[in-house]
């Protein structure tokens, strides 16, 4: 039996602007002010949000899931490894998934190979280790050229692998990582390596290159559907083509759930904090309004072809997510599920028959949710939506993939 794989994302967004600031700020990443940041407001925040990372684990969650964001209100976590290194000692089941570090961001790689060895071992072997290029922003304002940063980003994801499975010490010819001694203490818990995701935006380089790899490809999207089915199938054919095939574990996705007793009250429950993460913790993101500022010139990293087919096909008035208006609209995106635990579990399903996709990464907390109403959605998924999730889902696979137990056992045997 392979049921979907049910993780607990938190991204750590600022909770405490004031009231009028999506009508005086302009944007709430880069260049929002820190002055906004309140030291008191915010004391014990971090202690927070890893309790509710914490509960996820006791609730039987398969994995908590961080990630690396800088300068915006968005996602707190600059260093997610930090975090990373609380939750090993304050759960003991779940997986814990980094999504990822920031590569080109890294003076060098071999100090990532190193935290995530540490990390591993500090967990008795529960990372995924996520490796990301930096999207939108980050290069641009640590001043990494974006040109180069895909190659700079494969060549160290290589090297970090090679760190953890080939015996050191051995030296690295590389072209952005030239290193002497590369022969990094502790090695990884896991053999021979921890799990490797990477993120993408249907970049048919990247996902080339995670088929090449055998790791596993996390649809950076919030909104699914279509587009979600599409990247799905595209990355089949990729796998085909390098001989390879897919089945739902290699490929995760993101989205957001809220769930209370009835609909009506999880969507009263909830309001606030979806609304405040929307216009607020999107603003200069996925919204129109304000000044965008993860896209632009200069600032994209993917290859020229991809590029311009991106501009062929993207149309600066179409809206996004955080221009959504009300209810209906928000559902049609099927990014935030909200209702009682019948209707998450229903509208999640459906999501899983059309997309078959056997990782679902979920954020509870959403904005300046109040904590108790994350840890009561937590709960109350865990506990009415998740078990017959997991037993829908394995037969859902089982019929679709009738063969992906000899994939999996084979995936194990090479490992």
């Amino acid at each position: 039996m392979h049921p979907v794989q049910l993780f607990c994302w938190h991204f750590m967004a600022y909770p405490h602007l004031p009231e009028d600031f999506d009508e005086k700020y302009d944007t709430g990443w880069v260049t929002v002010p820190n002055s906004l940041w309140d030291s008191e407001k915010s004391r014990g925040l971090f202690q927070e949000y890893i309790d509710q990372l914490a509960y996820a684990d006791e609730l039987g969650f398969d994995g908590l899931v961080l990630n690396e964001h800088h300068q915006n209100i968005y996602g707190l976590m600059p260093s997610p490894n930090l975090i990373a290194a609380a939750l090993t000692q304050r759960s003991s089941k779940a997986k814990i998934c980094v999504l990822g570090n920031l590569l080109p961001l890294h003076i060098n790689p071999l100090r990532v190979a190193e935290e995530y060895a540490m990390l591993d071992n500090m967990s008795n072997g529960r990372i995924i280790a996520g490796f990301a290029p930096g999207g939108g922003p980050e290069n641009y304002n640590y001043d990494i050229p974006s040109v180069t940063s895909r190659e700079r980003f494969w060549e160290a994801v290589d090297l970090v692998v090679r760190a953890w499975t080939d015996d050191g010490p051995f030296n690295h010819e590389g072209h952005y990582y030239p290193l002497r001694y590369v022969n990094p203490w502790p090695k990884p818990t896991q053999k021979p390596h921890p799990q490797i995701w990477i993120p993408g935006s249907r970049s048919a380089s990247t996902l080339t290159e995670v088929a090449k790899r055998g790791y596993c490809y996390f649809l950076s999207s919030r909104s699914h559907g279509g587009e979600t089915y599409k990247a799905r199938e595209q990355f089949s054919k990729v796998l085909e083509d390098h001989g390879d095939s897919y089945q739902p574990y290699r490929m995760g996705i993101l989205m957001s759930a809220y769930v209370s007793e009835t609909d009506a009250q999880a969507k009263a429950e909830c309001e606030e904090g979806v609304w405040y993460f929307l216009r607020n913790c999107l603003k200069g993101h996925l919204r129109k309004e304000g000044r965008q500022l993860t896209f632009g010139a200069g600032v994209p990293y993917i290859p020229a072809p991809a590029w311009k087919e991106f501009l062929k096909h993207s149309d600066p008035e179409r809206s996004m997510l955080g221009d959504v208006n009300d209810w209906d609209e928000l559902d049609k995106a099927q990014s935030i599920v909200v209702g009682s635990p019948e209707t998450v579990h229903r509208k999640i399903l459906d999501l899983i028959e059309k997309s078959q996709v056997g990782n679902l990464l979920i954020q509870f907390h959403l904005g300046n949710m109040p904590g108790e109403l994350a840890l009561k959605s937590q709960r109350l998924f865990a506990t009415q939506v998740a078990p017959a999730l997991r037993e829908d889902s394995a037969r859902v696979f089982a019929k679709a993939y009738p063969r992906m137990e000899e994939t999996l056992a084979a995936a194990g045997a090479e490992a």
